[in-house]
């Protein structure tokens, strides 16, 4: 029975001694830093043990540049072109007749008579020419109107009379002529050029990496409540955890309940950085609560200053007991 007591302590204490593993997943081609068996408090002897660990899954890059330039122009030109040309013309012409009648015999005269004479032939002519113009000019930007109009004003005026004993003849005729020319030409020019250049560089000192914690419950049969089921207070300070699923394999320790939580890195710094943590498990029928203890804080700044320095390539197979 002596025997048992000293067996159970030590098998007690090693189940729950803190250490650190890193290893690679070839198959996601994740490098993967943890730790285990991190107990949260000391007691020996306890009904319940509970282990808070963190972990690192990191992805790392070969390096590569990704340039990607490119140019988009929208050159359009429309010419618009609005010509009228209007053309009127007018014309008279009189014919007109005028017979002239002898007056009668005068008694001063003695009875001889006076014939009248017709006028003499005459003529008369004349033309007229009168020319507007109006033009108007528009610019902008990317728009260029141009507007006018043209008038040409003819006007023929021409007279002849003809006279013959006592018949006179006269002939008129008036024409005008009027040639207008209405112009309206649009140019509108709309030209964009935007060049686009990204750049984006990775390096694989610049992995990108998600941040676990997880615990270890035994015994195993502790069923969680859904959503948060882990709040960790650090230094008053309450971070809430939902259960989630790493990216790479894991296998539980026999006889403990290992469930993950993906948290930032800063709840990780937290804790390391911590006067006083503590822990609350949420279960269907119970709750769990513990202080972490000196020692337990310590592991996570051992794993902080380990880890969260300048990384090492993803590539890298290491593994590595404390």
């Amino acid at each position: 029975m002596k025997y048992f007591w000293v067996f159970l302590f030590v098998a007690s204490f090693a189940g729950c001694s803190s250490s650190r593993v890193s290893r690679y997943d070839e198959f996601e081609k994740v490098k993967v830093d943890k730790m285990r068996g991190n107990a949260v408090a000391g007691t020996v002897f306890a009904r319940t043990i509970v282990c808070l660990n963190a972990v690192r899954e990191s992805k790392g890059f070969v390096a590569q540049t990704n340039v990607n330039v490119s140019f988009t122009t929208n050159y359009v030109v429309t010419s618009t072109t609005n010509l009228t040309v209007t053309t009127s013309g007018n014309q008279q012409i009189a014919l007109l007749t005028n017979a002239v009648a002898a007056p009668a015999p005068s008694a001063e005269t003695n009875g001889i008579a006076v014939i009248a004479t017709a006028p003499a032939n005459s003529g008369a002519s004349g033309v007229t020419t009168a020319t507007t113009r109006n033009e108007s000019l528009s610019t902008a930007p990317n728009q260029t109107v141009r507007s006018g109009s043209i008038q040409v004003v003819t006007s023929l005026n021409s007279q002849a009379t003809i006279g013959k004993d006592s018949l006179s003849i006269t002939s008129g005729t008036n024409e005008v002529s009027t040639v207008e020319t209405n112009y309206l030409v649009t140019t509108l020019t709309n030209q964009v050029v935007t060049p686009v250049t990204n750049t984006v560089v990775k390096t694989s000192e610049n992995p990108v990496a998600d941040y676990y914690l997880y615990t270890e419950i035994a015994p195993a049969d502790f069923p969680l409540a859904p959503g948060e089921s882990l709040i960790v207070l650090a230094d008053g300070v309450r971070y809430g955890c939902m259960v989630a699923t790493p990216l790479t394999a894991w296998e539980s320790r026999r006889g403990f309940l290992t469930t993950y939580y993906k948290v930032a890195p800063e709840v990780i710094v937290a804790i390391a950085n911590a006067k006083e943590a503590k822990l609350r498990i949420k279960g269907t029928t119970g709750t769990l609560e513990r202080k972490m203890n000196g020692s337990s804080r310590a592991n996570f700044r051992k794993f902080l200053l380990k880890n969260f320095g300048p990384s090492q390539q993803a590539g890298e197979t290491k593994s590595s007991n404390s």
